[in-house]
């Protein structure tokens, strides 16, 4: 029997790896707790109360308040929220100052709601259905920017500045000519450079709004990259807010994993393998690169998934030596070891 400090724990799902005095990892997160489960962290003598789990809540088939309800009511809050975006991005173009008040009001409940659930892959898969893609990005960005901020354990205020700043990183792009906003082809030099202004454009906005600095600050340094490659300033290292690593890190996911007029998005196995690339080039910051590729490959486990050649499963295993690669359990119940499938990947993640 369980001693009676972790009895609570049982049943309850894991919201963080844990590990033992060596970093080796002995329950992954999003575990639902068992005996079993228990008797390994008193053998390993993992305090209680370090354990971080919450309730898991059941409910039956048809019960009021099911699966399909509560996605069809979380696509419905997506759609508003997408809304609300519309009409700050109104105001801002007719009034020249962001409000604030509906920012907070409107759109931030949504993130920090949304952020905390288990399942972000479903979360951005709902996203798909808003018709507008700024909108799809900004939303997605704000949501895994403000789930990479509590993985990181930030205090409370910070990861509040962290999630308006998340919401508002892009609204210089409001005062960029449309045209060039909604341009079907790739950028050419001229191009480029003026939309590469939305960075001070969004920064001189936002502090003309009064937000606060370190909100501006992420508008202006989103772009910017670890080893001086980005713009507008080619800051390095320190010079550049972990606010605005933060972000950058999850525009470029965002980024990546979206459908762009000139290129179909990147599966989310070339999608993970592009993040590790930055970060081994230093465009990255290490430790919230590391950070957030541990985020969303612990979060595979039971997700479905669809297949390079169309084929759908659910994800049962994650091999720690190709994490992108995991064991897959198809339809029709065949197990399927991507590590040894090379012909075949992860296109994308549903939930």
């Amino acid at each position: 029997m369980p001693a009676k400090e972790y009895e609570e724990l049982i049943g309850k799902q894991l919201t963080a790896n844990i590990y033992d005095a060596k970093g080796t990892l002995l329950i992954g997160e999003g575990t639902i707790l068992r005996p079993s489960h228990i008797e390994k962290l008193a053998n390993f003598k993992v305090k209680a109360a370090d354990v971080e789990a919450v309730k898991v809540e059941l409910r039956r088939a048809g019960q009021e308040g099911g699966r399909g309800e509560k996605e069809a009511d979380s696509r419905e809050k997506a759609r508003l929220a997408g809304e609300h975006l519309n009409h700050i991005d109104f105001f801002v173009h007719q009034n020249s100052v962001v409000p604030l008040e509906e920012v907070e009001e409107k759109v931030l409940p949504y993130i920090r709601e949304t952020a905390l659930r288990y399942n972000v892959f479903q979360v951005f898969f709902e996203l798909k259905n808003q018709g507008d893609y700024r909108y799809k990005q900004i939303l997605g960005v704000a949501v895994m920017a403000t789930a990479l901020g509590k993985r990181l354990q930030m205090e409370e205020k910070e990861l509040a500045l962290l999630s308006t700043a998340a919401i508002l990183y892009d609204i210089g792009s409001v005062q960029l000519p449309s045209s060039l906003i909604n341009k079907p082809a790739r950028f050419d030099t001229h191009d480029y450079a003026i939309m590469k202004q939305h960075t001070v454009l969004g920064y001189e906005l936002l502090t003309k709004s009064g937000v606060d600095p370190r909100i501006a600050s992420v508008a202006l340094q989103h772009h910017e990259r670890e080893n001086g490659s980005g713009y507008p300033n080619a800051l390095k290292g320190d010079q550049i807010d972990r606010l605005s690593k933060i972000v950058a890190l999850a525009d470029v996911y965002m980024a990546l994993t979206s459908d762009r007029p000139h290129r179909p998005a990147f599966t989310f196995f070339d999608a993970v393998n592009e993040i590790h690339q930055q970060i081994i080039e230093n465009r990255l910051d290490s430790v919230i690169g590391f950070t957030f590729l541990d985020l969303i490959l612990s979060r595979q486990n039971g997700c479905d998934v669809i297949l390079s050649d169309g084929r759908r499963g659910k994800i049962l295993l994650t091999n720690v030596n190709y994490p992108t690669q995991p064991l897959i359990v198809l339809e029709n119940s065949e197990f399927m070891d991507l590590s040894k499938a090379q012909d075949v990947k992860i296109q994308e993640v549903v939930g």
